[in-house]
């Protein structure tokens, strides 16, 4: 088995090269002490190993340019952490505008946004505890690079439950034209730290690419 041309650049890549080949294999198992029934063993085993290494790389070469359906029902959970400023009016309402990082997982790997990263700005104004107008946009960034755009609506009770919509509004490479649209429960939970906000979304959505 001859390697490449360009791939082995020296004397001990050539080495390695042809230890790890059938043909290197059967030629070091001929060199060792052993009888037949180890030998073929060894042959046996080696070989074995050569194959799997194989076949993992042309799998996860194949994953990572499969082909994403053109459009798709999922459901996915939303990690995320929020930093905020408060502009105060009175006891009872207050503007607030915030920053989410966050991150996005499935139970699929097939759901188009399965290990993104997340950013989002958005604003609403409660008054007594509630809020009905929260609105933002948030960033998506796939594991690939691409990114996914999309808005969202909801209304709530701070501190506790709270339910809207989210919109995919456009994105980049593979995502460019996305369209769809999707429903959310967000859930928020003591914070980490004076300042700051922690919580998690289940969403439900539908895509659709050109």
């Amino acid at each position: 088995m001859k390697p490449p041309r360009g791939i082995l650049s020296s004397p001990l890549e050539a080495v390695k090269f042809q230890s790890f080949s059938p043909r290197g294999v059967i030629a070091q198992s001929n060199r060792l002490p052993w009888s037949g029934i180890n030998r073929r063993r060894y042959i046996m085993k080696r070989t074995g190993l050569i194959l799997f290494s194989i076949l993992a790389v042309l799998g996860s070469f194949s994953f990572a340019h499969g082909q994403i359906p053109k459009e798709g029902a999922q459901s996915y959970l939303i990690g995320y952490s929020t930093t905020y400023k408060i502009v105060a009016m009175g006891q009872e309402r207050f503007q607030m505008a915030y920053e989410v990082l966050g991150v996005i997982i499935s139970d699929t790997s097939e759901c188009i946004l399965q290990n993104a990263s997340l950013r989002c700005v958005g604003s609403f104004h409660a008054i007594k505890g509630a809020y009905d107008d929260d609105s933002g946009f948030c960033v998506c960034t796939r594991p690939d690079g691409d990114q996914i755009f999309t808005s969202y609506k909801s209304s709530g009770k701070l501190g506790g439950i709270g339910k809207g919509t989210v919109t995919y509004v456009g994105g980049t490479g593979k995502f460019t034209g996305i369209q769809g649209s999707g429903e959310f429960t967000r859930m928020t939970v003591r914070p980490s730290a004076e300042g700051t906000s922690q919580g998690y979304n289940r969403v439900k959505d539908q895509y659709k690419l050109p």
